[in-house]
């Protein structure tokens, strides 16, 4: 049932059976529709009671909104015992951004930013494009949001998420961190399975850490995204094993894993002098990718440095 709803956001109440109130936050990729929430499967077939918050675009979630909705969810939410906040991505900083005012008992979040806004977090300027000065003002995570125990599940080889993680944890206390390595930033996509998920939060209710390392460990052996994190990784050091791994596992990739592959197998190329192979690589990025403007520039810019050697 769609309780609030504003030009930011919605939020939808899901009555379940569970012993807590689930309150989700979506990835940037999901937006609102008037009937859907993230984490909505998982939550029917668990027969979890839910509070989906579901963003209008990728806004990260603007405090005006999330205090009015708050407001409008309050029955809800005083008479949960417990409230479990859950996200990734953008949905991952407002479990971690408003602990405190849901005061949860757990905040669980994959791959978290502490900000979009670039004052904040010069290091990271993939979601910058996204910030609104006016609708963004004291957007970092902070300490005095802290509510419960939070949990931030990343993958250490992404110096970027790694980075986002190490800083929310010194800011915000009873903060853990659990490492799922090779998972990129689609950490959560390891833990996708109700049973799987289940178990990840109720580790987080009974603060199992062990546990929750060991249920991590097993998470990112059987991670889709894994065959794609080793091979982007490889390309670094070792591009020849790099190849080896795109022939065996790249009909595997997802559309995007795909093209960033080939992306960045380029770019490998081009530092190694075989322009002609980086060429041929970026015209396949850009056949699978024909409205992206930089990829089309950075095969120009190649073509026209080819054509000026001859």
């Amino acid at each position: 049932m769609l309780i609030y709803s504003d030009e930011n956001l919605e939020v939808i109440h899901r009555p379940g059976s569970s012993a807590y109130l689930l309150v989700t936050f979506n990835e940037m990729e999901m937006q609102a529709n008037g009937s859907r929430f993230w984490g909505q499967r998982f939550c029917e077939k668990a027969d979890i009671a839910a509070l989906g918050f579901i963003s209008r675009r990728p806004n990260w979630f603007p405090a005006a909104s999330v205090v009015k909705a708050a407001s409008a969810a309050a029955s809800i939410l005083r008479t949960a015992s417990e409230r479990i906040l859950y996200g990734h991505s953008q949905g991952g900083y407002a479990a971690l951004r408003y602990r405190r005012r849901f005061n949860a008992t757990v905040a669980i979040a994959f791959c978290p930013q502490l900000s979009i806004d670039p004052t904040s977090v010069p290091f990271d300027n993939r979601f910058t494009r996204h910030h609104v000065p006016d609708l963004h003002a004291n957007m970092p995570i902070a300490a005095d949001q802290t509510a419960g125990r939070a949990y931030i599940f990343y993958d250490p080889f992404h110096a970027v998420d790694r980075r986002h993680a190490e800083r929310i944890a010194t800011l915000q206390r009873d903060t853990r961190l659990i490492p799922v390595h090779m998972t990129g930033h689609g950490t959560v996509r390891a833990f996708t399975g109700t049973t799987r998920a289940l178990s990840l939060i109720e580790a987080c209710r009974a603060d199992d850490t062990p546990g929750l390392r060991i249920l991590a460990r097993s998470a990112r052996v059987d991670a889709p995204m894994r065959p794609y994190q080793i091979a982007v990784m490889a390309i670094a050091r070792h591009p020849a094993w790099a190849d080896r791994l795109h022939r065996r596992f790249g009909s595997g990739f997802s559309p995007v894993e795909r093209v960033n592959f080939l992306y960045h197998r380029a770019n490998r190329h081009i530092r190694d002098g075989e322009l002609s192979v980086a060429r041929d690589k970026l015209a396949e990025v850009v056949a699978l990718r024909p409205g992206d403007p930089g990829f089309a520039w950075r095969l120009q810019e190649l073509e026209s440095r080819m054509a000026r050697a001859l």
